[in-house]
């Protein structure tokens, strides 16, 4: 499958003053380089529905403004569609677009349509193709009965409906998506959620999402890349994830007609990594295990309970949960790098 996108040692500096410094001459002001992203690899397939994963502050939203053409890197390379972000600007914006949960990129007192008409005339498209896009698009996300009011009147998850509308004017086959779901109750975050999956992702476009919710990645990536302090600590697939930083399964053991002192044993056995207590109730025995690997223990373990004349009533593994995961990642990236 072809790359719909590829970055190579992009890197982004800002060079900031504070406070009182602002003030002063550029000669005795002190400067400060902030490296918002950090030798950035990345090679995103066409098709394929990518999320950026990672703390506020981590780089994610610069990196996108760099592949959106809004900022300039400061060195390396990225391309979407084959187009040189940089060299081939106007190519890369015909090919994409960008959905924010910013508001104040929209005019307060224009109504949804207004808006959608403005942005429309930006990307140049022609005037009998604009009305009858725009209310394509005012349909797709539910507008239409609110196209006309404006859009200071316009609650939270109406305004980022509109902004999804938007993003899709120039019916982009890149589309970046920078934390749709910001600010939104539960109920509107699962609804443009929901969008997201069945309208936009089933359209064969390539969509690339930033989100610092590992759940929100789960459910609508392909794939995932984590990023901390600027940089991409990995890629991969959340059950490549889980392979990779997950250290521990929680296993909950119920059993019966187990012989006295062989549960003695357990916190022995190869892959178990800590025992606890074992609780009794009605003639059976329970207890909270955590593996260090499952694959080496769990026969083990089986096998300690039937050789003692037990019975196994219940074995349920849990999987760590998926914040767990994430902060195992990032946590482990900044021991590397301090």
């Amino acid at each position: 499958m072809t790359a719909a996108i590829k970055v190579t040692n992009l890197t982004k500096r800002f060079t900031r003053t504070s406070g009182y410094m602002d003030l002063l001459p550029d000669f005795i002001r002190k400067r400060r380089n902030i490296t918002a992203v950090r030798d950035a690899n990345l090679e995103i397939k066409a098709g394929e529905f990518f999320g950026l994963l990672g703390p506020n502050g981590a780089g994610k939203t610069t990196l996108i403004k760099m592949l959106c053409t809004l900022i300039l890197p400061t060195s390396g390379k990225a391309s979407c569609q084959g187009y040189d972000v940089v060299k081939e600007e106007q190519k890369v914006k015909e090919t994409i677009g960008f959905i924010s949960a910013e508001e104040r990129s929209f005019y307060w007192r224009l109504t949804g349509r207004q808006n959608l008409e403005f942005y429309a005339s930006l990307y140049h498209m022609p005037e009998h193709t604009i009305r009858e896009r725009i209310d394509e698009l005012l349909s797709l996300v539910g507008l239409t009965g609110d196209a006309d009011r404006r859009f200071q009147t316009y609650s939270t998850g109406m305004r980022q409906r509109l902004a999804i509308a938007r993003g899709l004017l120039n019916s982009p086959r890149i589309l970046f998506v920078d934390e749709p779901t910001k600010g939104l109750d539960p109920i509107n975050a699962k609804n443009v959620r929901d969008f997201l999956r069945q309208k936009l992702a089933t359209a064969g476009r390539t969509i690339i999402l930033a989100t610092h919710f590992m759940v929100e990645a789960q459910e609508l990536c392909d794939r995932v890349a984590i990023m901390n302090r600027g940089r991409i600590v990995t890629v991969g697939t959340i059950p490549e994830l889980r392979t990779v930083f997950q250290k521990q399964d929680k296993c909950r053991l119920v059993v019966r007609n187990v012989a006295n002192g062989a549960l003695d044993k357990i916190n022995d056995l190869p892959g178990v990594a800590w025992c606890g207590q074992p609780s009794r109730h009605n003639g059976t025995i329970s207890w909270e295990l955590f593996l260090s690997d499952r694959k080496l223990a769990l026969p083990e373990l089986m096998r300690l309970i039937v050789t003692a004349g037990g019975d196994v009533c219940d074995c349920n593994i849990t999987e760590a949960p998926l914040e767990e995961i994430l902060v195992t990642a990032l946590n482990q990236s900044n021991q590397e790098h301090n």
